[in-house]
């Protein structure tokens, strides 16, 4: 990202795109440990859907850009 905290578009779709693999990661490993804790099982899941969220935005800001919108 740029150093004036001012982001471009590409930068963001970047930034939500890793975003949702960190969280997806973080969730798969609170599933795994759900197993033995319920509720971080709920979290885990939680963390799942907001991942798709996430890399949906990015996804549509994605095909935004493309079609040169800024």
């Amino acid at each position: 990202m740029t150093t004036d905290n001012q982001s471009t578009k590409p930068e963001l779709i970047t930034a939500l795109r890793q975003l949702a693999d960190d969280m997806e990661t973080i969730g798969a490993a609170l599933d795994y440990y759900g197993g033995f804790d319920y509720l971080l099982a709920e979290h885990g899941k939680e963390i799942l859907g907001a991942a798709l969220i996430a890399r949906g935005w990015a996804d549509g800001m994605e095909g935004e850009h493309e079609l040169g919108d800024s």
